[in-house]
């Protein structure tokens, strides 16, 4: 068989299944616009917090007036105790709990150590960083008043309580990429090509496992012979692969703003890179499960285990080094940061040595491990 007729029967065989062809050419699509949804907002907003407090003086209520004009937070009203407070946030009535001290206006005045606490839940950790962040910017607002109140009280000289009011060099924050600040142009950008992979490989797995099981296909067909048929499937799906990629990474993150267009040149050509990269370990895994059903099964279990060893939602720094070798055996590990880089960040080949370097490995080794698969099937299919 041609590599240019593997080619196009894998195409068609793609196209004509009924139940793959929403994978290959659907799926993607509809993912890049209901995922995104949960991060329309991209900050958090109205978190219902209850505010316990315990010091009752013009100060805390001074706190708490501040924290009902914050963005982040909804005020849900106050408790007379901690108590009271723990059973709201136990019930989920509220995302967290505000606490003032007692006597914490008279410790602030007198330079004594207070402090305003925060609980959370712990579960949303977005959620409680964002509360966490806003309610100690209300509260260091506050205490600045306080503390150059107190010097105006010790007679300080006018120059003193300017310098007091701008203690410090001033510190502008400006993001270089994600400009609206937002979790969902974070997290949007990198899962992404975690979708785009999870997608592509339960496809190809599953139709190689159907042509495994009828013994027909490019593959494991009559005429199914040589490399050059390997090399015209693993093209085809490659293509799929692609076009997947370049939708995300192109009108998809252009629909939903997402940053993007830093070096496009260099994110196309390592999505071709990764496309034979995924297409090759789609391949593998379908000759290796030899079962349609058994492709979908396994990979759907993958994808959760897969992003978070990607380095993420959790620093690969303080994973386990067994857990980081393993992850450099995935291509989204790679691909993840290999993208951002490049799409979002504007980086040069030379700033993404690391993942290029790592992609092309893993073509290599899933390439040879899909022409060792496919050899030992038509081996056993031979031999029966």
């Amino acid at each position: 068989m041609t590599l240019w007729r593997a080619f196009s029967e894998t195409v068609g065989a793609a196209l004509r299944d009924r139940g793959l062809v929403i994978l290959f050419v659907a799926a993607v699509p509809v993912y890049s616009f209901f995922y995104p949804l949960a991060y329309e907002t991209q900050a958090v907003r109205a978190t219902p917090l209850v505010v316990v407090d315990l010091d009752a003086s013009p100060m805390s209520r001074e706190i708490v007036s501040r924290l009902s004009t914050v963005a982040a937070i909804r005020e849900r009203g106050s408790a007379a105790s901690v108590h009271e407070a723990r059973d709201a946030l136990a019930a989920g009535e509220v995302a967290g709990i505000v606490v003032v001290p007692p006597d914490f206006s008279r410790d602030a005045m007198r330079g004594s150590p207070t402090a305003v606490t925060v609980f959370g839940t712990g579960s949303y950790p977005v959620q409680d960083s964002a509360v966490l962040g806003s309610v100690g910017a209300v509260v260091q607002g506050v205490a600045g008043e306080i503390s150059g109140a107190r010097l105006a009280r010790q007679g300080a000289p006018a120059a003193a309580l300017l310098q007091s009011s701008h203690a410090g060099p001033a510190f502008i924050s400006q993001p270089l990429f994600n400009l609206t600040r937002g979790y969902g142009s974070y997290v949007v950008a990198a899962v992404g090509i975690l979708i785009v992979q999870q997608v592509m490989l339960m496809a190809i797995a599953s139709l190689v496992g159907t042509w495994l099981e009828g013994r027909t296909g490019p593959l494991f067909g009559p005429l199914a012979n040589g490399t050059r048929a390997l090399a015209g499937t693993l093209a085809a799906f490659a293509l799929f692969v692609f076009l997947a990629l370049l939708y995300f990474i192109g009108f998809a993150f252009w629909a939903q703003d997402v940053p993007r267009g830093g070096n496009i040149a260099g994110a196309v050509a390592f999505a071709a890179l990764a496309a034979l990269a995924i297409a090759s370990l789609g391949v593998a895994l379908g000759a290796w499960f030899a079962d349609r059903e058994r492709a979908l099964q396994v990979l759907l279990a993958t994808s959760v285990p897969f992003l978070f060893m990607g380095g993420i939602v959790f620093p690969r720094e303080a994973m386990p080094e067994p857990i980081n070798a393993l992850a450099m055996l995935i291509p989204t590990t790679p691909g993840i940061f290999g993208f951002v880089k490049l799409n979002q960040m504007g980086a040069t080949w030379s700033e993404i040595r690391p993942e290029f370097l790592n992609m092309a490995a893993l073509l290599l080794l899933y390439a040879s491990a899909a022409w060792w698969a496919v050899i030992a099937r038509r081996g056993e299919a031979s031999g029966r």
